[in-house]
């Protein structure tokens, strides 16, 4: 429990006062197990009806095991007893919690006569050997007031009047939430509401989520801050103010989560400790908890004030940080889940709102409605958007839940947004990589000009055609990058396999472009023919064409789909007319290339520039048939509806 915790790091002065509010918590604990027992029993009795559901009950009083939700469902009649699921399990978790509860009250001085009713009544409760109970004993033990008899349930109601009792005259003031006593001056009470200043503004954001209960008093010299977090034992923050010095000494059986609190501090001149590893004897066979001490020197007292608002304000954002982080490991990497994390404790938008509509299923869940063939088992949703896009959107997600739950939103509503979000993610990534496509396309064209360019430079009898060749081997190296771009995306996504289709096709022209570069250099020192260069000059226009429909088609198919209209509204009509004249542009293309091969056989001055006009001509034809290919491609996409964007 936390008072071993507080013991173990030194600080006694508020293990009194932490003992009575784990009480408190453990009484909530008990209760909600009673409830639980009858219920179960109730349902045994009348399985016909509905199992109830007790998991608001459960957050409710702080217990954290989640496998209690199916006790009332699984509980069936085993003739005179009742089988309830893993009922040895819930009836040692009460007598642990009934001594908890006990504890400060059998250190006072009605400690002798309420030790002899818990031990007694502890022997006489049922031992649920193979988890059968007797529903007379469950009956006995849960209920108070029978004729007089004393019961468990009656012995919680008496030590939780007791522990009233003890929390009103410890703390005989609560300060702005705070329970305190023992406070020096105004100076005291200035800082404790600069504490809970902070605690209070972002409190909200557990949700149901129990803890953040504080607790100050003085010591000596010292002002002294105890908050509980969240509830499990281990986890204390202590602050001790003395002076314009405030040291804060955190504990906590996560040293991922340690280390996250103290990044949040960055903007402040603490000097942390190293990380501390101890054991603490109440803890389950004590565990070890990690603990460090921050020391922050105030100039002055706004200075001291202000970092007591903001340590207070960063609370919140530790309780169940290490079950968020767990969370978003199918849909982030590493770092970037607690970089996310920092993100949302920055805004002040926390992850528990995340938590509350169910943590990794409320992305799930959106992932089933909005990603289609896109995602398959196994895949990781920053595998598949990337980094950046899914961290972008698990951001919307945390910011969405929070917000929406604390503007009383409908979680249906809160759902759809974050699938809409997430369709939108899909559909961005489709036409982001239809972009590239183009990209990939205007090098096409600027290759074909190049070659266009160079021939009537061959045909004028003019030089640098070693700086056309270089200035080809670049595009076509850049157009290289982009289809290495796109078998990345469509490793990670495979729905987009269309885009890397047409672009590989695509891909052959730049490569037959660049290999008519190439010949243009060898073929500039051989006094080329001018009737031949005509014909080449015009199937080099003809490509040059074919390259900028080519790209008037891609930039049409990117729009299609994306405004009202029906199925062939302007853009479709414009991207079925630029198809039409890629094929058209490729049959001319064909008849050229001949022409060409013909002249070439005509006025040829000798075999080797025959063997050159054939090859330019043959490469310039096969990067035609590329694009028409490319065109098929997508004309059959689009066509069909499934052009991912």
């Amino acid at each position: 429990m936390k008072t071993d915790v507080l013991d173990v790091i030194g600080e006694t002065g508020l293990q009194h006062a932490a003992a009575v509010n784990a009480a408190l918590a453990a009484n909530d604990r008990v209760k909600f197990l009673f409830s639980l027992l009858q219920m179960a029993l109730s349902h045994a009795a009348h399985p016909d009806q509905p199992a109830a559901g007790l998991r608001r009950e459960r957050l409710a009083a702080g217990v954290e095991d989640a496998s209690l939700d199916a006790v009332v469902a699984g509980a069936r009649r085993a003739g005179p007893r009742v089988a309830i699921p893993s009922a040895r399990a819930v009836l040692a978790r009460v007598a642990a919690e009934m001594r908890l509860m006990a504890a400060p009250v059998l250190a006072g001085p009605q400690g002798d006569e309420f030790a002899a009713r818990l031990e007694a009544l502890l022997a006489e409760m049922p031992q649920a050997a193979d988890d059968l109970v007797d529903p007379a004993a469950i009956a006995a033990m849960t209920q108070a007031g029978r004729r007089g008899e004393d019961s468990l349930h009656q012995l919680v109601m008496d030590l939780h009047r007791a522990l009233n009792a003890m929390q009103a005259a410890l703390a005989r003031e609560t300060l702005d939430g705070a329970a305190v006593y023992g406070l020096d001056d105004e100076r005291d009470r200035a800082r404790v509401r600069a504490f809970m200043a902070g605690v209070n503004r972002t409190a909200p954001l557990k949700f149901d989520h129990p803890g953040l209960a504080t607790t100050a008093t003085r010591s000596g010299e010292r002002l002294v801050i105890q908050n509980d977090i969240g509830t499990t034992d281990a986890h204390v923050i202590v602050v001790h103010v003395e002076g314009l010095v405030a040291e804060v000494t955190y504990t906590d059986v996560h040293a991922e989560r340690l280390a996250f609190l103290q990044s949040l501090f960055d903007r402040f001149p603490v000097s942390w400790t190293g990380t501390d590893t101890r054991l603490a004897a109440g803890l389950a066979e004590g565990a070890p908890f990690h603990m460090t001490v921050g020391r922050l020197e105030a100039t002055d007292e706004a200075g001291l004030l202000a970092w007591l608002d903001v340590l207070g304000s960063r609370l919140v954002f530790l309780i169940d940080w290490n079950r968020a982080r767990k969370a978003l490991r199918p849909f982030l990497r590493g770092p970037a889940r607690v970089d996310v994390l920092r993100w949302a404790a920055d805004e002040e938008l926390g992850h528990r709102g995340f938590l509350e509509l169910g943590g990794p299923r409320l992305i799930y869940d959106a992932i089933e409605a909005a990603a289609g063939s896109a995602m398959h088992f196994g895949d990781r949703l920053c595998d598949v958007l990337g980094d950046a896009a899914a961290e972008a959107f698990v951001r919307f997600v945390l910011r969405t839940a929070s917000e929406g739950l604390r503007a009383r939103r409908s979680q249906r509503l809160i759902r759809d947004r974050i699938r809409a979000e997430l369709q939108t993610h899909f559909s961005n990534e489709g036409r982001r990589l239809l972009g590239r496509a183009s990209d990939h396309a205007g090098l096409v064209f600027e290759i074909a000009t190049l070659v266009r360019d160079g021939i009537a430079a061959v045909g004028a009898g003019e030089g640098g055609f070693d700086r056309l060749a270089r200035r080809a081997r670049r595009f076509e190296h850049d157009a290289d990058e982009i289809l290495a771009e796109l078998r990345e995306a469509v490793r990670r996504r495979s729905d987009h396999a269309a885009v890397l289709r047409l672009t590989e096709s695509a891909d052959d022209a730049a490569d037959q472009l660049e290999e008519a570069a190439f010949l243009l250099e060898l073929l500039a020192g051989l006094d080329p023919a001018g009737r031949v260069i005509d014909r080449l000059t015009a199937l080099a226009d003809l490509l040059v064409e074919g390259a900028q429909e080519w790209i008037k088609a891609l930039g049409h198919a990117g729009s299609i789909g994306t405004e009202g209209g029906g199925p062939l509204h302007e853009d479709a009509d414009d991207f079925l007319v630029a198809i039409d004249r890629v094929l058209a542009l490729e049959h001319a293309a064909d008849d050229a290339e001949r022409a060409l091969r013909h002249a070439a056989v005509q006025h040829a001055q000798h075999f080797r520039q025959l063997h050159l006009y054939s090859e330019i001509g043959r490469a310039l034809e096969e990067a035609a048939d590329a694009l028409k290919r490319s065109g098929l491609i997508t004309r059959d996409v689009v066509l069909g509806n499934a052009m991912p964007v």
